[in-house]
């Protein structure tokens, strides 16, 4: 049998590189498991592969150094920075290294934490209609979805996609609403959830209704010097959904100029005890506010005589 000679020489390859496939150049990714991948060059018989933590000229850590006869080859790194390269190798020669940098950070997987809200506080009340929303930035998190929803997470009010900023003004009619804040990582794709369960605002812009005075009546004689005073509440129908109300009555000893000391005094229940001395007038109206801080007009100023 006979050979040539140019059945024994090896493809000279020393001036050829390994082109890389995968993972991309500077790869930043929460992921640890990846597969190295690159293209299979011609007159390559086998391929050196190697990882390290840091840079090849300032090693950290030698990760892996492995020769393989295929192009593929799996690996499961930690957090940190790394380079990987590849050369192709044949008896007669090896081509230069081709380097790519790798980084794997846990920081950016956002999907197991919150995004804290700051204002509104839980369950506020309020009797504006425009309504700045902020929270805290987190890291990790490139923008911020905000969602305001009528009632329990019911329909829900056009907000932007996503901002960069940690705050949003909404103007929103009376109301329940709820709302709540995300954060996504365009590198990593992951978001945070929701907090749960969301934040509660209540709107109410109506000013409650005027008090009706009931005893003791307009010019009343009284003959003891402690007496009761009654009042009714208005109706309160802020937004279909109406706050408390708390009224303050106020004691003059005048028609209206000098309040008693002690006065206003806040009262919840429509009733409350007077006493003063025989033969003095006073005066006493009654002023309704809500829990939103709607303030009804006061009722009109009645006089009474302890005989």
């Amino acid at each position: 049998m006979l050979f040539s000679c140019d059945d024994f020489v090896e493809k000279d390859i020393e001036n050829e590189a390994i082109s890389l496939l995968s993972p991309k150049n500077n790869l930043l990714t929460i992921q640890p498991t990846h597969t190295f991948w690159w293209d299979l060059l011609e007159g390559a018989e086998v391929y050196n592969m190697q990882i390290v933590e840091g840079t090849f000229s300032a090693v950290t850590y030698l990760v892996l150094d492995t020769t393989i006869n295929n192009n593929k080859f799996s690996v499961t790194l930690y957090p940190g920075s790394f380079q990987w390269r590849v050369r192709g190798q044949n008896n007669g020669g090896e081509t230069h290294y081709t380097t790519f940098n790798l980084t794997i950070d846990s920081t950016l997987d956002i999907s197991n934490i919150h995004v804290p809200l700051s204002l509104p506080l839980d369950n506020e009340i309020t009797n504006s209609d425009s309504i700045t929303f902020t929270w805290q930035s987190i890291t990790g998190a490139d923008v911020y979805n905000i969602e305001i929803h009528d009632g329990a997470w019911g329909t829900q009010y056009s907000t932007p996609a996503s901002m960069t900023a940690t705050t949003y003004t909404e103007v929103l009619p009376e109301g329940i609403y709820v709302w709540a804040v995300s954060g996504f990582n365009n590198t990593t794709l992951t978001s945070t959830p929701f907090e749960n369960p969301p934040r509660s605002l209540t709107i109410d812009t109506t000013t409650p209704g005027i008090a009706i005075l009931n005893l003791p009546n307009h010019n009343d004689l009284l003959f003891d010097t402690l007496n009761t005073y009654t009042w009714t509440q208005d109706a309160n129908t802020g937004g279909g959904t109406p706050t408390a109300l708390t009224d303050k009555i106020y004691f003059y000893s005048d028609s209206g100029t000098t309040i008693i000391a002690g006065f206003p005094k806040p009262i919840t229940s429509g009733t409350t005890q007077y006493v003063d001395s025989i033969g003095v007038d006073h005066f006493w109206k009654v002023e309704t506010e809500d829990a939103a801080g709607n303030v009804a007009y006061m009722t009109n100023l009645r006089k009474a005589r302890i005989q």
